[in-house]
């Protein structure tokens, strides 16, 4: 033990990037029954993280703990919601951070996956990828690429309309607009919190006057400062009746981990990395009953809408891209 301490006072206190890389090893470790990832891993820090991560670590996440009669039995306590949010609130504040100009777009690029669903399950797994620019002010048009619902072999562009132009700068609902408001709306939602989450229609409904799981999840599918984006997960983090399903999978199939609420005949599943807590995307399940049928070839099928968004990259952009 002696020799220990000298080795623990000898070695630098781990940065805040290592200290969250090992306390995301310990916690795959521990789901995983002790079983290595076959992909590479840096190991810098890891003797700093093995001293000083483990206490901190221990007592936070999936814990080994002995079994009862004493003997070598262990048994591992599942990770919470509150849990894995804090942990992606940790990692968004090391993220790089955009600067974009109000004239400037916001570039989204990510995968579209559904399927197949309870009324036609021998369809194959519908999978597309999409680009959105969007005005990061809210005053220009913003537009939507993606393959077109008869030949997807090509690229079809939808423009996105700008709601209100009579509204003041930064428009409701723009990036500028939501740096601004949300942290304010994020205090007066919190005492919201111990009541049930209101019912939210998807695609309609914004939540600006009352919070919805639902609507928080368009928070995060685009680009927050990093503050503001674990301001965000620091919010959901004392939600009540949040669901954890720990052997998830995004639109890619990556593992992941899935905090789920229902809300207005709809589940909607926020999506984290198993390793490192980042966002990934989400996951949609439409529970409301609906006719037979549905276009296969343009979105999930209706009898079972299930669709996941994986989000692959957010930049800044001066223009639109050249219609195509």
């Amino acid at each position: 033990m002696g020799e220990l301490h000298r080795m623990y006072d000898e070695v630098p206190p781990p940065s805040p990037v290592v200290l969250a890389e090992g306390r995301a090893r310990l916690t795959d470790l521990a789901r995983d029954g002790g079983r290595r990832n076959p992909r590479p891993r840096r190991t810098r820090g890891l003797l700093a993280v093995g001293l000083a991560g483990v206490v901190t670590a221990a007592g936070a996440v999936a814990i080994a703990v002995q079994g009862s009669d004493g003997g070598g039995a262990r048994e591992f306590r599942p990770v919470s919601a509150h849990e894995v949010l804090t942990r992606a609130a940790a990692v968004a504040r090391l993220e790089p951070e955009l600067h974009p100009r109000p004239d400037q777009y916001l570039y989204v690029r990510s995968v579209v996956a559904w399927g197949p669903g309870r009324t036609a399950p021998n369809k194959p797994r519908g999978q597309q990828t999409r680009e959105r620019w969007v005005s990061v002010d809210g005053s220009r048009t913003g537009l939507l690429r993606a393959p077109c619902r008869r030949q997807p072999a090509k690229s079809c562009d939808t423009p996105i309309a700008v709601e209100d132009r009579s509204a003041p700068l930064p428009r409701p609902g723009s990036h500028l607009w939501l740096v601004r408001q949300l942290p304010g709306l994020l205090k007066r939602w919190k005492p919201q919190l111990d009541a049930p989450a209101p019912a939210a229609t998807p695609g309609r409904d914004r939540p600006f006057g009352t919070w919805s799981w639902y609507g928080m999840s368009d928070f995060v599918q685009g680009y927050l400062p990093p503050g503001l984006r674990a301001q965000v997960f620091e919010f959901l983090s004392g939600v009540p009746r949040v669901k954890v399903d720990e052997h998830a999978t995004d639109a890619l199939g990556r593992p992941a981990i899935a905090l789920t609420q229902n809300s207005g005949g709809a589940r909607l599943e926020l999506l984290f990395d198993r390793a490192t807590y980042r966002y990934l995307g989400s996951r949609f399940l439409d529970l409301t009953p609906r006719p037979n049928g549905g276009d296969w070839t343009d979105e999930a099928e209706s009898g079972a809408g299930e669709v996941k968004t994986t989000i692959l990259q957010v930049k800044v952009a001066d223009r639109l891209p050249s219609r195509s």
